[in-house]
C-alpha cells in the first residue's frame, strides 16, 4: 500500500507547472500560447526571453525528481523506486492541472538522475555539449546524449538503476520524438 501511496504522491509532486506558474507571475503570459506550447525550460527561455529565471525553471524542475525520489526512499527501495520515478516524470509531462499539458521532462528526469547517480548527469552533460559541437542540434544532441546514457547505466550498473533510468527515460523519449523528426526534416538538404 506505502508503493501506491508514495507513487500518487510523486506524480502530483511532478504536476506542479514551474514554467507556467512563473510565466504567470512574473511576466503575466502563458507559456503555452508561445512557441511551442511546451510547459517546460526551453519554452520558457524561447517565450520569455530569460535564462535567469528559466534557469529557476530548470532547479525547480530538477527538484521535483530529486524530490520525489528523496521522499520515495523512506518507503520503497530497489526496483521497486521505478514507480515512484515513472510518476514524477508522468506528472511532469502530463499535469492533471493544465488539462495533461506539461513540459517534456528533462529537468524532471535529470533530478531523478541526480539521485539515482550525479554522475549520470555530468555524463549526460558532456555527450550532449560534445553531439551539440558537432551537430549544431540540440534535440538530436539531447536525445542521443540520453540513450548513450542509458548504454552506460545497463553495461557498469546495478538492473535496478538501469530499470528505473531507462523507464523514465522512454516517457522523455517519446515526449521529444516528433521535435527530433522536425529538426531532421528541416535540416535535409533539398
Amino acid at each position: 500500500m506505502e508503493l501506491f501511496w508514495i507513487t500518487v504522491a510523486a506524480y502530483f509532486i511532478g504536476t506542479f507547472p514551474t514554467a507556467y506558474l512563473l510565466g504567470k507571475w512574473v511576466y503575466g503570459t502563458d507559456v503555452r500560447r508561445s512557441g511551442s506550447g511546451n510547459v517546460g525550460t526551453f519554452n520558457f527561455i524561447r517565450t520569455t526571453h530569460s535564462r535567469v529565471w528559466g534557469g529557476v525553471v530548470l532547479l525547480i524542475d530538477a527538484g521535483k525528481g530529486m524530490l520525489a525520489m528523496v521522499l520515495a526512499q523512506h518507503f520503497v527501495s530497489g526496483s521497486q523506486l521505478v514507480f515512484p520515478a515513472v510518476a514524477v516524470v508522468l506528472g511532469h509531462v502530463f499535469p492533471v492541472w493544465l488539462k495533461f499539458r506539461g513540459g517534456r521532462g528533462l529537468a524532471t528526469l535529470a533530478g531523478i538522475f541526480l539521485f539515482l547517480k550525479p554522475l549520470l548527469v555530468i555524463f549526460w552533460l558532456a555527450i550532449f555539449a560534445l553531439l551539440y559541437l558537432v551537430t549544431k542540434k540540440y534535440i538530436l544532441s539531447g536525445v542521443a546524449a540520453l540513450i548513450f546514457s542509458n548504454l552506460y547505466i545497463a553495461i557498469g550498473e546495478a538492473r535496478s538503476l538501469f530499470l528505473i533510468a531507462s523507464a523514465t527515460s522512454v516517457i522523455v523519449l517519446l515526449k521529444y520524438f516528433n521535435r527530433l523528426k522536425e529538426e531532421l526534416i528541416i535540416s535535409k538538404p533539398e
